[in-house]
Formats: C-alpha cells, sequence, structure tokens
C-alpha cells in the first residue's frame, strides 16, 4: 500500500522512491504502452540516438523514435501511438530513442523501479504503483528535460489520483497535492492545447495527440528489469 507519493514536475536526478513513473504523454510512454499491447516482448529505451542505432544493428530489433518529432530517415518506426496500434509486434524486440522520455526513462531506473505511464494505461499502472510504498511520478518535459510540460503535469496528475483514490492515510508532496488540487476538466482542456501538442499537430500527428488523451486503451504496465549507462530494458509486467 503507497504511503508517500509526489510528483516531479521536471526529471530530477538524485530523487530516489520505491517506484519511479515516468509520464510522456505525448508521446514516448503513450507509445511504449501500445508497443506492448500490440505483443512486443522487450523495449530498450536509449539516452544516445548512435547507440540506439548500434544496438538496432547489433541485434536487429525495431527501431522506433523521433528527433524534433519527426522518424529520423533510418528508423524503422516513428515514435507513433497510432502507427504502434497497426503493428504486429508479438514476440519481438525493440530500441527506442526520443526528445525526452528515453532520457527520462534512463534516469529514474537508476533511483527505483521504473514504469512507464501514461493516460492510455492510466489504470493498469496505478494499480503496479500501489504495492509500493514509496511512489514518484516523473515528468519527463519538453526540450531534453529542460522545460515544463503541461500535458504531462495532466497525465502526472490523472494517475496520482487513481493512486490517491484508493490509499487513506497517503502522505502527499506538494508538488502532488497541486496536481490533485487543480481541476482536473480545466487542466485536461489547457494540456489539450498545450505547446508541444500543438507542435504535434503543426506535424500533422493530431491523430497521436487524440490517441494520448483517450484513457485506458492499454492494459501494459511497462517495467524497466534491467538498466545500465545510458540504456534501460523495459517488459509489460504482466509477461515479465
Amino acid at each position: 500500500m503507497v504511503a508517500t507519493l509526489d510528483v516531479l514536475l521536471l526529471p530530477e536526478p538524485g530523487r530516489t522512491a520505491d517506484c519511479l513513473v515516468v509520464v510522456d504523454l505525448l508521446r514516448a510512454t503513450t507509445t511504449i504502452a501500445t508497443l506492448f499491447e500490440r505483443g512486443l516482448r522487450t523495449l530498450t529505451v536509449a539516452q544516445d540516438i548512435d547507440y540506439a542505432r548500434r544496438l538496432r544493428d547489433e541485434t536487429g530489433a525495431i527501431l522506433f523514435g523521433e528527433v524534433g518529432g519527426m522518424p529520423p530517415a533510418d528508423f524503422d518506426h516513428g515514435n507513433s501511438p497510432v502507427e504502434a496500434s497497426e503493428l504486429d509486434l508479438q514476440g519481438k524486440s525493440g530500441v527506442m530513442f526520443t526528445t525526452n522520455g528515453t532520457a527520462a526513462l534512463c534516469m529514474a531506473a537508476r533511483q527505483g523501479r521504473t514504469i512507464a505511464g501514461s493516460l492510455t494505461n492510466v489504470s493498469a499502472v496505478a494499480a503496479g504503483a500501489r504495492a509500493f510504498d514509496s511512489v514518484l511520478i516523473v515528468c519527463s518535459g519538453n526540450a531534453g528535460g529542460t522545460t515544463f510540460s503541461l500535458e504531462d503535469a495532466y497525465g502526472a496528475a490523472e494517475i496520482a489520483q487513481h493512486i490517491a483514490g484508493v490509499a487513506p492515510g497517503l502522505v502527499v508532496g506538494d508538488a502532488g497535492r497541486l496536481l490533485l488540487a487543480s481541476d482536473p476538466v480545466k487542466l485536461r482542456s489547457s494540456a489539450r492545447g498545450s505547446t508541444h501538442a500543438r507542435l504535434l499537430e503543426e506535424l500533422d500527428l493530431s491523430r497521436d495527440v487524440v490517441f494520448a488523451f483517450r484513457p485506458n486503451s492499454s492494459r501494459a504496465i511497462p517495467t524497466v528489469t534491467a538498466h545500465g549507462d545510458g540504456w534501460a530494458v523495459l517488459e509489460d509486467l504482466r509477461r515479465a
């Protein structure tokens, strides 16, 4: 049962917890949940794009990701949950590099048990996190984790609400209290028009934004099972 809960509005090295839930709503953790829902066996997230390419070349894994919102020409697929939802990935392995989410996952993996969370798997992730005494929800942010992301804060608020609703006596940190006290309808509306959401719409990726704001389309609990310097391996806790 969760005793303490807090939210980091930006990634912060050194903050530990029994369980860290990383949120990159647009789009890495949303895509990750979808990849596992489509049958992916393992996903290695990389902090460095060249390492991701090298790992793909060495292992034959499928390379997913983006730079500036779009997939590099040599990547197999982008960082698109809509695209991921149309793939047959049963038993396959993947590698991913993105601008914000993969670095946040690699950082969090050094600080406690780490889960990739989004609105698409909010109920499953909250259920998985409830098994831990202390939970820290980490917003990936924008610009490589250096600027605030409104949509990540909204995703964190929804996950926090799902945890807090069944944890009487829960001690919540200040950022968590702020998000839990926010009007969820107004916060969702603001997040839907966030800077990054508008950028994706300008890139003709509005379907990804719609997909990311649809709750509980996945029951995956993507969880880090191994990690090292600049990389982390995730598996779906349902099958790990």
